[in-house]
């Protein structure tokens, strides 16, 4: 592994694809309606990884890399570790200033985000991509650069076996294929429908396929060996169609794909991935009509500045968004923070990001960090600033990252009961029996049946609409199934509903709810209710959800619909509006509107109910239940 020569060629028009990818994926956090599968620009960031670096390393001849592997890891090292680390370290050091709150979670997140771990981090900490309670971590797009920087570490050690192993780059080729296709399978066989995708998500496992597919594309689509001379006509017209339909997909998959289908990870993002590499290797061509389109300056510019932009989105976003604007944006607000994005990228390219890049990390140390007395009064105000401002930044991360300055409070999911169950003490009640067990919540249990205290029944102000009496030819039996919310309004809701039975339970999807029904048979009668408030921790197929009201196909059902600052929120008020339209028997509790703009009525997490919302959401159920 000798050489100093770099195997490559400058591509304008893959820094398009940079921006454009970019883009996608900042526009999905934004939640903005038209780029629900924006996260699929993470995917075309790993194909093109992989095909660049594959490309920087493979000889042109021969089975021995171009670079030594000292110089290739330092470069990478240079390229990724900087503006990471100063990304993670300011992020930190505003998390203690502004939002203590989530110091106790956070530290671990910088830790294993120092050392690219932190997609596993988040897997055996059971943090969900698409969690639900308080705010984000802002560390959490970190998860994609862990899984790029381990196989930054592993691929050209696996390369230089391949090459003295096969001997054959052609061969190689289909042996990295068949590896892409063993990690898609493995994605498809742990993915479980209707539950917490982020087990296949972050997996390094699950998703080097994507890694995989662009270094089998250097192999077999080598960019030094391209060349305009050896294409006819016909060839350059083919390759010019393939390369706009190739787009027109990707386009089409931005706008139209979301996270929660089921054939994203059984085979979706595997062909998306493909489709990439194809649109890679029309855009590397010389003849590429499309890479000259996409060499535009203002794309060229994004793309080139994509990796401070992509570091730098998350955490402006998630610390400067209160959490009741998440899933429901200010666009002003979302303007000023991609100026900010954009600037504060701008200046980690220049730097921090080229500076080191170019001369390494001992000659800008150097440069800009070696304090001397001496020459002080000659320093420009930016060197002055940045001498006095790194240490102060470092002595108050050190402080934070050990525990030394204290936390704010609490999440509250940290003191939260994990469960709940209300007895009803109707004459024919039905005691409760005991539910399935499995929970995706890591916490141990505090699962109590609750004995009520008496409390005060909830009144609605004068401005609220009036509750309706409660009707002579009341139902037998009510019961209620839900999740964190529910635990909420338990104690008020049996006050208003002597015969009602309540479970509730944190962190409740619909696919554990109907394994939980048939606990409950007995109420599936046409004198009972039956209160369904679920969709706060995800998103379900619709064989679940029609499954669960099944089950209760005989007694008039109430679906709650739900208020969460998160991505499927959408989505799961309009599968719960579907199937009320569907059924006779179905109302919908439309709780949505009814929070929407009244961030008073929720828990600093934004999930969890204060007294005002409690009070709200009993009325609207017990309106609904008395009409």
């Amino acid at each position: 592994m000798s050489g100093k020569s770099l195997n490559h060629r400058y591509i304008p028009g893959l820094d398009g694809i940079r921006a454009l990818a970019v883009l996608a994926v900042i526009a999905y956090h934004f939640n903005f309606s038209w780029a629900r599968g924006g996260f699929l620009g993470v995917d075309i960031f790993f194909v093109l990884s992989g095909y660049l670096i594959t490309s920087t390393i493979l000889p042109l001849k021969g089975n021995q890399l171009t670079v030594s592997l000292k110089k290739f890891w330092i470069g990478r090292f240079r390229r990724l570790l900087p503006a990471a680390y100063v990304m993670i370290i300011t992020s930190f050091v505003w998390a203690m200033l502004f939002h203590k709150e989530l110091l106790h979670t956070l530290r671990g997140d910088a830790l294993s985000s120092i050392f690219y771990s932190s997609n596993w981090w988040f897997i055996f900490h059971k943090l969900s991509y698409f969690d639900s309670f308080g705010s984000p971590s802002p560390l959490k797009n970190l998860w994609s650069l862990a899984i790029e920087e381990q196989f930054y570490v592993i691929w050209p050690l696996l390369l230089m076996i391949g090459l003295f192993v096969v001997k054959k780059q052609s061969k190689l080729a289909k042996v990295v294929f068949i590896g892409a296709i063993c990690s898609a399978l493995l994605m498809a066989i742990l993915y479980q429908p209707g539950a917490d995708p982020s087990r296949v998500y972050y997996g390094t496992d699950t998703r080097c396929f994507e890694l995989l597919i662009g270094c089998w594309l250097a192999l077999v689509w080598p960019m030094k060996r391209l060349s305009s001379q050896k294409l006819s006509t016909s060839h350059m017209k083919k390759l010019n169609a393939i390369s706009f339909i190739s787009f027109t997909i990707f386009l089409v998959s931005i706008m139209y794909v979301d996270e929660f289908q089921t054939f994203l990870y059984r085979g979706g993002m595997f062909l998306f991935c493909l489709n990439a590499a194809v649109l890679i290797a029309c855009v590397c061509h010389p003849v590429s009509i499309l890479g000259r389109i996409l060499a535009w300056k203002p794309l060229c510019w994004i793309g080139s500045r994509s990796y401070g932009i992509y570091l730098w989105h998350y955490p402006v976003m998630v610390l400067g968004t209160p959490i009741h604007e998440i899933g429901n944006p200010s666009y002003w607000r979302i303007a000023l923070q991609i100026v900010l994005i954009v600037t504060i990228a701008e200046c980690s390219y220049r730097f921090i990001e080229m500076p080191i890049r170019k001369e390494g990390f001992w000659a800008y140390y150097r440069k800009y960090f070696v304090f001397n007395k001496k020459k002080w009064a000659s320093l420009t105000f930016s060197r002055k600033v940045s001498t006095v401002m790194v240490p102060l930044f470092l002595l108050v991360f050190f402080t934070g990252i050990t525990g030394v300055v204290g936390e704010g409070q609490q999440s509250s999911k940290d003191s939260y009961p994990t469960a709940i169950k209300i007895n009803g003490d109707g004459p024919t009640a039905n005691p409760i029996k005991e539910p399935d067990k499995t929970t995706d919540n890591p916490s141990p249990s505090k699962e109590e049946v609750v004995d009520v205290p008496d409390i005060e029944t909830p009144k609605p102000e004068e401005n609220e609409t009036n509750v309706a009496p409660q009707k002579d030819d009341a139902y037998q039996n009510i019961l209620a199934i839900g999740d964190s919310v529910m635990i909420d309004i338990a104690t008020s809701l049996h006050k208003v509903f002597p015969n009602i039975t309540i479970d509730g339970k944190i962190g409740r999807q619909v696919s554990q709810a109907v394994k939980l029904a048939p606990n409950y048979a007995s109420f599936n009668q046409s004198n009972n209710a039956i209160i369904i408030q679920l969709g706060t921790n995800g998103y379900f197929t619709n064989d679940q959800i029609d499954t669960l009201l099944a089950a209760f196909a005989h007694a008039d059902i109430y679906l709650v619909n739900t208020r969460v600052p998160r991505s499927w929120e959408g989505k799961v008020n309009a599968a719960l509006l579907e199937k009320s339209e569907e059924h006779e028997n179905i109302t919908l509790i439309d709780w949505h509107a009814a929070s929407l703009n009244h961030p008073e009525y929720f828990a600093p997490d934004g999930v969890h109910l204060e007294k005002k919302g409690v009070e709200v959401l009993t009325n609207l159920i017990q309106q609904s239940i008395n009409q």
